[in-house]
């Protein structure tokens, strides 16, 4: 338990501070380039991003990790071959990335701009890797060290970029950052756990590949329909300084969908080890898990829904404002998120990876249909209502397989309780005839008291939080 309390502690401290730090630090890009910069920014990384995924990472961490926690005489072998596999998959993501920019022209930004934007990518991807390799090896604070030495230095060489331009010295700053931190995740995993050398062994490659695959489909149809949406807008020709006002949005709701990830990453070896010696133990963690996540989740989506305007303007300014429209409808994205990013990852510790990939598939259908519908007829918002839509359906079908397996954490009773509290704090949120700060302590107290009375929320659940947040240090066996 010492072990777990440290990982998924460093796991989140890790992950907590580096997208803290990125999200104020691009807080602060978008009142320096203005909306149509941030933008054009925003889109480059977005269809970069998803072809990374696409084409980088088809599942490779999570099976890397499976592979090596499974056959650890083999560490080396296994890490440097699926190492070797993600450089070489970078070449089709450049040709992919040619032929959109041909294809699409002017609605895209420069072929220069989204080359920049991909080497980010390939970086990225390399520190990503690199981090995942330590979970395996139960040392998660190394990939927490990794991930602020990352978005410290990006931030820094970033900052002093913006002095010189907007968009193109930005990202071969990040660029740049992001080459240095790989180096030195490479030189750090080398000398405490084990030196990630490009090799080749097919087996080992076609192993990894057949264990990601349902992990792959998931994430990326999910990825796809969770970064679409810029890509979207411009090929709908929503203008730029549009695009710019739904990024600023985006990237203040694109802070809450990391939570739910980062715990389920965290747990996922204990998942798995409970999966296989006692089911009843990781159904009670699941529900208490979802209970917290969802619990937060709805406050935290009504009060920001409420308060859209005032968010954007203190965050980027009187010129972002018209995006509080979105942000008001994008916000309720996490609460489906907040169930399905942990969820996925239960998924695939019970062996049902799977179903992540048509419940995935399903919500792209969706996200689809309603962007497609909806875009061409109200704009920007459009999408806003059509990642909602999507990230629902994830969200149920996600939740559903999940609930038929692990029948003992009784996630339908409580969601429905979860539920019904939230709506009965969200009528008084927007319909009582008071201030905005009246409403917000109504709310917030309705909200609190019915938990208590439906017997969701009580002493054992904050008895049982402070155990598993009880945290003593002690002296750690060197790693070998």
């Amino acid at each position: 338990m010492q072990i777990v309390r440290r990982d998924v502690l460093s796991k989140f401290a890790g992950e907590f501070l580096s997208r803290l730090v990125f999200l104020l630090f691009f807080f602060y890009v978008g009142r320096k380039v203005g909306t149509v910069d941030f933008g054009t920014l925003n889109l480059a990384i977005s269809v970069t991003y998803i072809l990374g995924v696409v084409f980088l990472d088809p599942g490779l961490n999570l099976s890397t990790i499976q592979l090596l926690v499974e056959r650890q005489d083999h560490a080396k072998q296994i890490a440097g071959s699926i190492f070797s596999a993600k450089l070489l998959l970078f070449v089709p993501t450049l040709i992919v990335l040619g032929v959109l920019s041909a294809t699409l022209g002017d609605r895209l930004p420069s072929a220069f701009v989204l080359f920049l934007s991909a080497l980010y990518t390939l970086f990225t991807v390399v520190l990503e890797y690199l981090s995942s390799v330590t979970n395996a090896f139960h040392r998660m604070d190394i990939e927490a060290i990794l991930k602020i030495v990352n978005r410290m230095l990006i931030v820094l060489l970033a900052a002093v970029a913006l002095r010189v331009g907007h968009v193109v010295p930005l990202l071969t700053a990040m660029v740049l950052a992001t080459f240095l931190s790989s180096a030195f995740a490479w030189l750090l995993l080398g000398k405490r756990l084990i030196w990630v050398t490009p090799q080749w062994d097919f087996e080992v490659v076609k192993q990894a590949f057949r264990i990601g695959f349902p992990i792959a489909g998931a994430v990326i149809v999910g990825v796809i329909y969770l970064k679409w949406d810029l890509l979207v807008l411009s090929y709908f020709q929503i203008g730029r300084e549009q695009i710019g006002w739904y990024a600023g949005g985006y990237k203040i709701v694109e802070a809450f969908f990391a939570l739910p990830g980062i715990l389920g990453a965290g747990l996922f070896p204990l998942m798995v080890e409970l999966y296989k010696r006692d089911q009843g133990s990781l159904g009670r963690l699941l529900g208490l898990t979802v209970k917290g996540g969802v619990l937060f989740a709805i406050p935290i989506a009504a009060t920001v829904s409420l308060l859209s305007r005032q968010v954007m303007l203190l965050v980027y300014g009187a010129t972002f404002v018209p995006g509080a429209s979105v942000l008001a409808i994008l916000i309720w994205c996490i609460v489906p998120m907040f169930l399905y990013c942990y969820l996925v990852f239960v998924n695939i510790a019970a062996g049902h990876a799977i179903h992540n990939l048509w419940a995935g598939c399903t919500a792209l259908v969706v996200g689809l249909v309603a962007n497609a519908i909806l875009v061409p007829r109200v704009g920007y918002l459009g999408a806003a209502w059509a990642a909602l839509a999507a990230n629902t359906a994830f969200a149920a079908l996600a939740t559903w397989r999940v609930c038929s397996v692990f029948r003992n954490a009784r996630l339908p009773a409580l969601l429905v309780r979860l539920m019904a509290s939230g709506a009965v704090m969200v009528a008084i949120f927007f319909f009582t005839p008071a201030s905005v700060s009246l409403q917000l302590v109504l709310g917030l107290l309705a909200y609190v008291v019915l938990l208590v009375s439906l017997g969701t929320l009580g002493a054992g659940d904050l008895s049982l939080a402070m155990r598993l947040l009880a945290f003593r240090t002690q002296p750690q066996a060197q790693q070998p």
